[in-house]
């Protein structure tokens, strides 16, 4: 965006230092335009409005305008007005556009008498006239004030207002990436607290992964990108906590293809979908299926969920759509036009296909 801003400022400073140019009597020849005093004048005076167009831009709209002082920042822009106004005139004295020294002498223009003594050449008889015939209200630059002044402020305002949704987006992103689901660790401890009841081998490996998972939670979510190998890892740790709760009847598959080296990723993008299928697919007394793919290619990384629905509750429900709502926001912001989304959603079946380009 800070490039966009740039062009769009360095646009409207050629534009307006063209203005002067294009608007010439002597437009046609150079040598003659840039010896003029009035041109010189005219210039100046659009030299001028280009730096008050900056000044405006950068300072005084977010200075004054913004912060709602804005009996001073009125009284800047009269004083600002002032300056431009007259200050070429104070510099160049107003020199006469008449070009009677180039006007070539009645006698030799064929076909034309002699002027008589009461005789007197038209001022603008051999005058050229300019390319472009706008702002003709040099003198006084009001015109050309009000339109640069309100421009300058628009975009400024514009700018500030996408700066801020920008910063919400952000705050939002940032207390998504700090979120550990509390049903996950609920589940979780508990079973971690019945394998150390059985005495179960399985119990230090539980709690140790789980530890990997807050740590990389606590410590990598605020970083903008990770390794991908991170994330994928963050998955399995995931992965093998929760077959903890599958029973005999559930059917699982989890393959990863493809080389993560060299790819970075936004941190905790991935997994809502993998626990949407936990959710939903974990049930002891029905037959369960989950399929997890994820796929590696030389641009980016697709994800593939399938599960069968065996869990049906109102209150998972609305945390789903709300889990699904924040991860399309992220992706939105981290890949915009970077990703692809396919949601498959029936009555007993459930499918995800995210693609999202890393390059």
């Amino acid at each position: 965006m800070k490039n966009r801003d740039l062009w769009i400022n360095l646009l409207i400073g050629m534009g307006l230092l063209s203005i002067p140019i294009l608007t010439s009597p002597d437009f046609n020849s150079f040598s003659e335009m840039v010896r003029a005093g009035g041109f010189r004048q005219n210039f100046l005076g659009y030299l001028l409005l280009l730096i008050f167009y900056y000044i405006n831009y950068y300072w005084l709209v977010p200075e004054f305008y913004t912060k709602k002082r804005h009996v001073l920042y009125i009284i800047i822009l009269l004083v600002c007005f002032g300056i431009i106004t007259y200050i070429p005139d104070l510099l160049f004295k107003a020199q006469d556009f008449s070009p009677n020294s180039n006007v070539p002498s009645p006698k030799n223009i064929e076909g034309m008498p002699p002027p008589g003594p009461e005789f007197k050449m038209p001022e603008d008889f051999n005058r050229k006239q300019p390319p472009i015939n706008v702002f003709k209200l040099r003198d006084s630059f009001l015109v050309q004030f009000v339109t640069v002044t309100i421009l300058s402020m628009l975009l400024r305002l514009d700018n500030r207002l996408k700066e801020m949704s920008n910063e919400k987006l952000r705050a939002e992103v940032n207390y998504l990436k700090a979120q550990i689901n509390p049903h996950f660790l609920f589940n979780t401890l508990n079973s971690i607290y019945a394998l150390t009841l059985k005495k179960s081998d399985q119990a230090p490996s539980a709690v140790l992964k789980l530890s990997e998972m807050m740590r990389y939670v606590v410590t990598e979510s605020d970083s903008e990108k990770v390794p991908l190998e991170y994330e994928i890892q963050y998955i399995s740790d995931y992965i093998d906590l929760q077959k903890m709760r599958m029973g005999k009847h559930t059917d699982f598959v989890f393959e990863v293809k493809g080389n993560p080296s060299n790819k970075r990723i936004a941190p905790i993008i991935l997994v809502n979908y993998v626990e949407n299928a936990f959710k939903y697919g974990i049930n002891p007394d029905v037959p369960s299926k989950i399929s997890i793919f994820i796929t590696i290619d030389s641009k980016g990384v697709e994800l593939h969920v399938e599960n069968r629905i065996t869990v049906k509750q109102n209150g998972l429900l609305e945390q789903t759509t709300e889990g699904n709502r924040n991860t399309k926001k992220r992706l939105d912001y981290f890949y915009p036009n970077k990703h692809r989304l396919d949601i498959d959603h029936r009555q007993d079946f459930y499918a995800v296909k995210l693609y999202i380009e890393l390059t």
